[in-house]
């Protein structure tokens, strides 16, 4: 009788253990959907349209997004390697909204496994200066000035219209924008974009990947367009060409505009309607 209860009751432990689990995994709030990432800090600050973010981070992904609200929301997320390695800090005044995440020392973080996430949203006309070291940074329905730039990962800008500056060392760009100044380069990916709008002036280079553009058929514009490792190709109507090559093409659609600048050291450029 002795060996049954002895059973029973080590069976009974482990369901009251794997249901205390259950429970406390379920019951958590501070899990990330789909990530499995810790809420570590949240803040909101009160700011009116048109002023600007800077975020500055060490390693991360960064991702801004838009709402009708005049307030600033900042959610940082990341595994327990980020709570202990990582400092996280907020600043602000009545023009800009600062987000710092630094680690605590340098050697001892080399070979750590950070996972970190800040997720920020703000009014949708609205100036962004975002840099991490080491992840992707996407933002979406911004309209204003952004400087983005990552040292290892993707960027995203969706939806975007104004001036915008994107650059990374180790990943593609993938733009959808109108009405946008855009300066974007990469030195380990593609560049994708698809545009709608006026004109205001592109500049696209990448020194290991392929561009592929997408413009509306009445786009205007100035285009120089080369390559020293694959073909170039424009699928809209050309006039006025003054080079066109395998490598390289310049001329004018629709009349001429602003320059639509594309170089790539080692792959292909194509123009095609949207």
């Amino acid at each position: 009788m002795s060996y049954k209860f002895s059973v029973i009751t080590h069976f009974v432990i482990i369901i009251l253990i794997a249901a205390a689990f259950t429970i406390t995994a379920c019951g958590s709030m501070r899990i990330h959907s789909g990530d499995d990432l810790e809420l570590i800090q949240e803040k909101t600050f009160n700011i009116s349209p048109g002023k600007k973010l800077i975020v500055e981070l060490s390693s991360g992904d960064v991702k801004v997004t838009n709402w009708e609200k005049s307030e600033a929301y900042i959610k940082i997320y990341g595994n327990e390697n980020a709570r202990n390695k990582m400092d996280f800090s907020f600043d602000s005044n009545d023009e800009t909204i600062k987000v710092i995440g630094e680690k605590k020392s340098a050697v001892s973080s080399w070979f750590s496994n950070l996972n970190v996430e800040v997720e920020i949203k703000v009014p949708s006309q609205f100036n962004l200066d975002i840099n991490t070291a080491g992840g992707d940074i996407r933002c979406g329905g911004i309209n204003g000035m952004a400087q983005l730039n990552t040292s290892g990962g993707d960027i995203w800008a969706d939806k975007f219209s104004g001036n915008l500056e994107a650059s990374t060392s180790g990943g593609d760009v993938y733009l959808f924008c109108s009405d946008a100044v855009i300066e974007a380069e990469t030195s380990g990916g593609d560049i994708k974009l698809e545009y709608t709008g006026e004109n205001r002036g592109i500049d696209l280079s990448t020194s290991g990947g392929d561009i592929d553009i997408k413009l509306p058929s009445d786009f205007k514009a100035a285009i120089d367009l080369s390559t020293s490792g694959g073909d170039v190709s424009c699928s809209l109507n050309m006039s006025n060409v003054k080079k066109s090559y395998e490598s390289s093409l310049e001329g004018e659609l629709n009349g001429g505009g602003k320059k639509l600048i594309a170089q790539t050291s080692g792959g292909d450029i194509t123009v095609k309607e949207k």
